[in-house]
């Protein structure tokens, strides 16, 4: 799919150049060649974000597929020195009070 989207996105540009020289040269006489620079146009823009998304998934899978390597090589402590929290109850060490 990448490589049609690429080969539409050249064909689009070649029409564009095509009609581009012909409206400046000949100037626009009636409708077509302007509707065919505009089919042109969406050509490229929808060739172009389909590679911008098809990328943008694959950029996210990747970030994704490290994350997982990342937390599967570290112990469950959620980056903390201790893995829950003190209880509301207990003092905790550096509050204790001095006799």
């Amino acid at each position: 799919m990448r490589a049609l989207a690429t080969a539409i996105m050249l064909t689009g540009l070649m029409w564009l150049a095509y009609w581009a020289a012909r409206i400046a040269f000949l100037g626009a006489q009636g409708t077509l060649p302007m509707l065919a620079f505009v089919g042109g146009l969406l050509a490229i823009a929808g060739s172009t974000a389909y590679l911008s998304q098809r990328e943008e998934r694959r950029a996210l899978d990747q970030a994704e597929n490290r994350l997982t390597q990342l937390r599967a090589s570290r112990p469950g402590t959620n980056g903390h020195k201790y893995n829950q929290t003190w209880p509301a109850t207990r003092t905790r060490p550096w509050r204790r009070k001095v006799r």
